[in-house]
Order: C-alpha cells, then structure tokens, then sequence
C-alpha cells in the first residue's frame, strides 16, 4: 500500500470519528428548536412526573450519573404523552405536577414550562462548542497523521 492511500485512510478514519459530535450536534439542535416552539408557539397542560431514573457512566476510573425525568400529561383530545426531559428541576419527585409546554402536532417533544422560562441555548451553545472543538481535532489530527501538506 502506497503512502498516498494510506493517507487518504487516516482522512477517513478520522473523518468517521468526527462523524459522531457532528450527529449529536444536529440532534441537540433540533431539541432546541423544539424546545423554542413548545415555549413560545405552544400549547400548555398541566403535567406529572410519573418516574425518574438515574444512569451511569464510568469514564477513566471516574464515574459519573445523571437523572432522567419522565413525565406525562394529556392532549385535549385525551391522548396520554410521556416525554423526557433533561433540564426539569433537580427538586423533582414522582408525582409532582408542572406545566408542560408543547407542539400540538408534536406532543412527544414538549417540555417542562417554568415561569419566565427561555429555551436552553447557553447549555446547547457550551455543548455545541465542546463538539465543535472535538470535530476540529479529530480532523486535524487526521491530516497531521496522513502527512498530507507536510511538504508544503
């Protein structure tokens, strides 16, 4: 195998792995975007919290947790909705009543209304940045071990 064609590998290899923080980039996106329409465009309903679960993550010797909401609440049209969502307030407990703001045509997207609450871009803006940084340097790093432009 050449030199040429490994590089261009190492470009792939490394171009994939940055495939990923582009994926989850789209999909904290879209959250916000939904999230934004249930605040401003949408329709409210009183909502309950019916579980909540903890999960974990052990990274380097060092382990992390993370508590999941779910909550339910009823269409007018009497149809039963649960939906996460991340950003409820830590107080929360199973059986808790919130207001939930939602899309009409999308009400497995909603979120827990608070008052005066804004759509979590300074959250969405800090992990959109941390996955940018990561893309930029697996990509650099895919050019920096393919050689290409060294000889520049």
């Amino acid at each position: 195998m050449d030199d040429l064609s490994f590089s261009w590998i190492f470009i792939a290899a490394a171009s994939l792995i940055a495939l990923m923080p582009l994926v989850m980039m789209v999909k904290i996106v879209g959250r916000v975007y939904w999230v934004r329409r249930a605040l401003n465009e949408g329709r409210r309903a009183e909502g309950r919290c019916v579980r909540i679960y903890t999960t974990h993550s052990t990274h380097e010797g060092h382990t992390s947790s993370r508590q999941h909401y779910v909550f339910q609440f009823s269409t007018p049209d009497g149809r039963e909705v649960r939906f996460e969502d991340e950003s409820a307030p830590s107080t929360t407990i199973v059986g808790d009543h919130v207001m939930v703001a939602y899309v009409p045509e999308r009400p497995e997207k909603a979120a827990v209304a608070r008052a005066g609450d804004r759509p979590p871009y300074v959250r969405a803006a800090a992990r959109l940045a941390f996955l940018g940084v990561f893309i930029v340097l697996a990509i650099g790093i895919g050019f920096a071990g393919s050689g290409i432009g060294s000889d520049l």
